[in-house]
């Protein structure tokens, strides 16, 4: 039940990108922190190095990641066959390298934030789409619901909760490079961006709603608009499809 049209390299970088960016803000963030000997100066100068540096650790979390994967599928599937290997594999490696890179855009200035919030957000809308396309297809009458068909639903959510991580944090980020109060003040307190952004958006697409977070701004309204709607539907969606019943078949990695 696959329908890819794209070329093979924006297949992977339209499901690897989200993710990877994700992972490669928190190694960046991490290592900032970290009471580490300094190897690199402060400034513009070390800026193309500590974004390669980067860039390299998230291509090596995407090998070792896809290796193991393919492992798995062998032990437990022996007869299906696993996807990323060969220039499939080469391709999320260097789409990993590519987003970890791209994470230092994130330290450099309003427009750099969001040229990445825009780009974030045109993957996400693809991740829509697909879901939107594989659901109402396994919604038809007499449609036959693999395994293989909840892990690929189960996948997209998950990129879409990532994406929306990233752009509230985005969002924060870029009033505050502005000068301007920010729409959920991630960073009060001291606290940790990254992990108070994907509370809130965790919180926010299970529909908890806490209160201790809260939009402040009309952009960060209209946000939380819109992906408390999305999540929402895509829940109940996914609910909806696993309880007309999942076959045993389906052991074939899809992606």
């Amino acid at each position: 039940m696959t329908h890819h049209r794209e070329p093979l390299f924006v297949q992977v970088w339209l499901t690897h990108f989200v993710p990877c960016f994700f992972a490669g803000a928190v190694l960046l963030l991490t290592a900032g922190r970290l009471p580490l000997p300094r190897l690199l100066p402060d400034g513009a100068a070390a800026d193309p190095l500590r974004s390669a540096l980067n860039g390299a650790a998230v291509a090596l979390i995407t090998l070792l990641y896809h290796r193991w994967r393919n492992r798995r599928i062998q032990r437990y599937w022996p007869d299906a066959v696993a996807i990323y290997t060969g220039i499939r594999l080469r391709r999320a490696v260097l789409v990993g390298f590519l987003a970890g890179a791209a994470d230092i855009l994130l330290t450099l200035n309003e427009w750099g934030v969001l040229f990445l919030a825009a780009l974030i957000l045109s993957v996400l809308g693809w991740n829509l789409r697909a879901f939107a396309l594989r659901a109402l297809t396994l919604l038809r009458p007499h449609g036959r619901i693999t395994w293989a068909d909840v892990n690929e639903l189960l996948r997209i959510y998950l990129a879409t909760l990532i994406g929306f991580t990233l752009v509230n944090a985005a969002l924060d980020g870029l009033h505050v490079l502005a000068g301007n109060p920010p729409p959920f003040n991630f960073m009060a307190g001291g606290g940790e961006p990254f992990l108070n952004a994907l509370y809130y958006t965790v919180v926010t697409m299970t529909t908890l709603g806490f209160g201790d977070i809260v939009p402040r701004t009309w952009d960060g309204k209209v946000l939380l608009i819109i992906q408390s709607l999305l999540s929402y539907f895509m829940f109940a969606i996914m609910v909806g499809i696993i309880t007309r019943g999942v076959t045993g078949a389906g052991g074939r990695d899809k992606d």
